[in-house]
């Protein structure tokens, strides 16, 4: 059988220390390898050694052994992880994006942990940070993280009544079961517009059939609130003292973001907490049925 391990980035930030941090300590609990990954960006390479007389592969070489040397110093003064763990980190040049993906798919990782850093918004338009880059491509479930994590951390997951309700919630379960971690789940009805002719609750019976059998909690873990998705999830997580929530990503056409908006888009901007996100490829599609016909099903008028 084929060991998946967890792939963590780092650049030599505060931030990333962290993210290793949590990496480990995973790693250790699912008992499966742990690989530090940096990327050297081609452009800051170029720069740096500019006009020394370096032929390109040379410059590239020195580029790898300087930015290694770099990040290494910053996670042995940290301490956040075993030496040997650094002596093994993979450093690559290429966009850091690319880098990470790159090793996720070599590796058929099974997670890809990065240090969760805020940027303004006018930042995000111009060139994203890594984690959104990353994010638009995923291949396996990446946590976001913001800061140190306790070892049993809570973990609450936040799940709509889109195809990625399912993956979402099996992967919180495996999750919050590896790290013998308190599990809380929480639907949020986003009541539709009167336009959209669908009752007020129209996704509740959807979770309490389709969602709530696949989580082993008690009825009192299991919350349905209505409001604003992401104002109602950070009050949640914030009342119930979460130390990660764990969201589906989904595919980005109108009919998703009627469903779920841009919910994951906002925790990743604000991070509120550490943020798992779990890839849930698009089914095939099918011809959408009406929107009367949807009311029809819920028992609208």
């Amino acid at each position: 059988m084929t060991i998946q391990p967890i792939v963590v980035g780092v650049d030599g930030s505060p931030e990333s220390a962290a993210a290793a941090s949590v990496a480990w300590m995973l790693a250790r609990a699912g008992d499966v390898p742990c690989r530090l990954v940096h990327a050297v960006h081609d452009v800051s390479t170029a720069l740096e050694f500019a006009g020394t007389g370096m032929v390109t592969e040379t410059r590239q070489l020195a580029a790898l052994a300087q930015a290694r040397a770099r990040v290494s110093e910053s996670l042995r003064e940290c301490d956040c992880v075993p030496s040997w763990l650094v002596d093994a980190m993979v450093v690559s040049t290429g966009a850091t994006a690319d880098v990470l993906e790159a090793v996720v798919a070599e590796t058929d990782a099974s997670l890809l942990v990065l240090g969760g850093k805020h940027h303004s918004r006018l930042g995000r338009w111009l060139g994203g940070s890594t984690v959104q880059q990353v994010v638009r491509h995923l291949q396996a479930p990446l946590l976001v993280t913001a800061g140190p994590m306790r070892a049993h951390p809570r973990v609450l997951v936040a799940v709509d009544p889109s195809y990625a309700a399912a993956p979402t919630a099996r992967q919180a379960v495996a999750f919050a079961r590896m790290l013998g971690s308190p599990l809380r789940a929480l639907h949020v009805i986003d009541p539709p517009p009167a336009i959209a002719e669908l009752p007020r609750d129209w996704s509740r019976e959807i979770i309490e059939r389709d969602v709530w059998p696949l989580i082993p909690l008690v009825d009192e873990a299991k919350v349905i609130r209505e409001g604003v998705p992401f104002d109602t999830i950070v009050e949640a997580a914030a009342a119930w003292r979460a130390d990660v929530i764990v969201v589906g990503s989904h595919g980005k056409g109108w009919v998703d973001r009627v469903l779920i908006g841009s919910v994951t888009e906002d925790l990743l901007n604000n991070l509120p907490c550490a943020v798992l996100v779990v890839p849930v490829p698009a089914p095939e599609r099918r011809e959408a049925a009406p929107v009367h016909a949807v009311a029809a099903a819920f028992g609208a008028s």
